[in-house]
């Protein structure tokens, strides 16, 4: 081979591995990104269903009512 096509060979093998690196870090970064985003669903979903338990057992218990006035004691 010739020496002028030795560098523009080593380059690009150079370039290519750099542009395939970071293709797959592109990748897996939209992976992780969309995981986020359905964990993130699944929590606002969950705490939503919580809540409801919450208030559910609050009403069923009384507790989710106002207090009644404290009655006042004369001497």
């Amino acid at each position: 081979m010739k020496r002028e096509f030795i560098f523009p060979l080593i380059v690009g093998i150079i370039l290519g591995g750099l542009v395939m690196i970071f293709w797959q870090f592109n990748t897996r970064l939209n992976n992780a990104a969309n995981a986020m985003a359905q964990i993130e669903t699944a929590v606002s979903q969950n705490t939503k269903t919580v809540g409801d338990i919450v208030t559910f057992i609050n009403n069923a218990s009384g507790q989710g009512q106002p207090a009644a006035p404290a009655a006042t004691v004369t001497e």
